[in-house]
């Protein structure tokens, strides 16, 4: 009896959600884990795909960027949802992550995805208005998780809206830190709290954050 070719994909197939247009490995891939033992010092949580950052995704479904816009992902981690707006919307995305150690995971998901990614190793707070002045839309997804982050991020997004960047769209499972900058952002930025559940590639919910000026 003749054996049938094995596909060489076909090893690597459930180590990938396939979604939205993207592939996104997970940390279980083959080529993932291969990078995870080449660092010994990875960490500050961009170590694995966020359920946050599929959220995040879907919710620019309904509320798209205009083609090539230039976007700035604050805590990128792997850069899905920054893969997500430059290969369904043509968008020119920087990744900006305080973690130099995600780059080789993010330049990973976005060789599969044939497409480019600017990353840049830094903290949010380092951004100064002239380096804010070039980005339309700001998204990050999981990035306050602690109470002094709040105080940073306020800053941050004045500073955006400031020089010009005309949207700012945060993602969140809704830790108390997120909800005291939402608490702060509505009184004084006007932003608006949405909730979004998605069914796949899971069935979860998250609370959205966005503030927009005309």
């Amino acid at each position: 009896m003749k054996k049938q070719a094995l596909d060489p994909e076909a090893k690597t197939k459930p180590h990938i959600i396939e979604h939205l247009g993207i592939s996104a490995l997970r940390s279980t891939h083959p080529e993932v884990r291969k990078l995870k033992r080449q660092q010994s010092g990875h960490s500050a949580h961009g170590n694995k795909v966020w359920r946050s950052s599929f959220v995040l995704m879907d919710y620019l479904t309904t509320y798209p960027p205009e083609p090539a816009s230039q976007v700035l992902d604050v805590g990128c981690g792997w850069g899905l949802t920054s893969i997500f707006l430059a290969k369904e919307y043509a968008a020119k995305v920087t990744g900006l992550d305080i973690d130099s150690g995600v780059e080789p995971f993010l330049r990973l998901q976005a060789q599969v995805n044939q497409c480019e990614i600017k990353f840049q190793c830094g903290g949010f707070e380092s951004l100064t208005e002239t380096e804010l002045s070039a980005f339309h839309l700001i998204v990050a997804a999981d990035i306050c998780f602690w109470d002094e982050m709040v105080d940073p991020l306020l800053d941050l997004f004045r500073d955006a809206l400031a020089a010009g960047v005309k949207r700012i769209v945060i993602a969140d499972p809704g830790r108390p830190p997120f909800w005291s900058l939402c608490e702060h952002a509505v009184e004084t930025l006007d932003a608006e709290i949405v909730t979004r559940r998605i069914y796949e590639p899971w069935r979860t919910e998250k609370f959205i954050l966005v503030i927009e000026r005309a």
